[in-house]
Parts: C-alpha cells; structure tokens; sequence
C-alpha cells in the first residue's frame, strides 16, 4: 500500500486497453463532486438507519435531539473543539483503514493507494476484485463505525452526543460508498470481477 496525496486519476489508455479485452464500463459519476450530489439521497438514508438504530437500543437518546426548547449557538474554539477535530480525523482514517482490511494483498500490494485531504480521505486499488469482495470493502466502514460501534457504546453504558455525532458524521460520509454498492448492485452480473481506473469502474465476468 502507497501514501498520496493526489485523487486518482483516469489514464485513458488503460481505458481503451480494458475495453479492447472484454471489460464494460458501468454507468456512474464522472467526478467526486458529482457522486457526491448524487449520493445525497443515501446520505438521508444512512441517517435515518442509524437514527431508528440508537434511538431503538437506547430510546432516551431523543432527549440529545430535543428542538422543543429555545436553540442558541456559540462557537467557541478551545480544547474540547480540538479534541473534537482530533476525534474526528481520527474516525476518518479508521473509515478508510476499515476499507483497506478488506482489501485483498492490502500490505503486499504496489496498487493499492491512500489518502488524506482536508475534508474527507481515501483509499483505492487498481487490483482486480470480486464483486462480493467490492461489496464488503464498500460496507464495512459503514456498518461497523456506525451500526457495530454504537450498540457497543450503548451496551458499556458510554454513548454520549460526542460518539453519537462521530458515528453519524460517519454514516453520512458512507453515502458514496453506499452510491457504489448501488451501481455495483445493479449494474455487474455476480460471479464478476471489478478493475477501477480513476473514476471509471470495470467489470468483466470471468469463466470458471
């Protein structure tokens, strides 16, 4: 596995080189930009599953949601606003180590790449993969960080609105990732295998 700095970018000859084998390439967001417009509607998604999730474990968590009550907001940046921002990069690289897991030949591999920028990170690989395992890389995050994580919280009795915001600032950030599994879902056959090129993806089903 790599460090960079640098999204990844299309090489259009590795395109046409794909194609000319047999490979398709599904219909989906030409830019980060625009799947992330596109995922908006996940992004509701994956609030409301993870609200009915904490508000059924733990049902007296609505009180933190409370709006009846006159709202007032100060921003103030001292050591709990640091701590959170520490917190909160710490979660997003735990996102994207959670995807690395489940990638195959993670440590071995020279085509697998990771990334941190300002707002968000990430990790990809120009490995081939299966579609289940495309799929299970794309979940994890998502189910362990903010399905797993807060029934852990509630069942040691330590969930408050600080671990509450962090696994829900963790399943919004999962609405791309939730994108994929939808154009993977629909668009690639099972039994099939996935080549990434940039923002373009690949499959080909493979004979047995």
């Amino acid at each position: 596995m790599k460090y960079t700095k640098k999204l990844p970018t299309t090489d259009k000859n590795l395109s046409n080189q794909l194609l000319s084998e047999g490979w398709t390439k599904i219909k989906e967001p030409s830019n980060l930009t625009l799947a992330t417009l596109v995922s908006i509607p996940f992004m509701f998604f994956s609030a409301f599953i993870f609200f009915k999730l904490i508000f059924y474990i733990n049902p007296s968590l609505k009180e933190i949601f409370n709006i009846g009550n006159n709202i007032s907001f100060t921003i103030q940046f001292n050591l709990k606003t640091l701590m959170f921002l520490v917190g909160f990069y710490l979660f997003m690289l735990l996102h994207e180590i959670i995807h690395a897991i489940f990638l195959p030949n993670v440590l071995s591999s020279k085509n697998v790449y990771f990334g941190i920028r300002a707002l968000y990170g990430f990790i990809y690989t120009t490995e081939e993969i299966s579609k289940c395992r495309f799929l299970i890389v794309s979940i994890m995050p998502f189910f362990l960080l903010s399905i797993v994580l807060p029934i852990l919280l509630n069942s040691l009795e330590i969930m408050n609105g600080y671990t509450i915001l962090l696994c829900l600032i963790n399943a919004l950030g999962s609405c791309v990732d939730l994108l994929n599994i939808f154009l993977i879902s629909t668009q690639v056959p099972n039994k099939s295998y996935i080549r990434i090129n940039g923002f373009e993806t690949y499959f080909k089903q493979k004979s047995n």
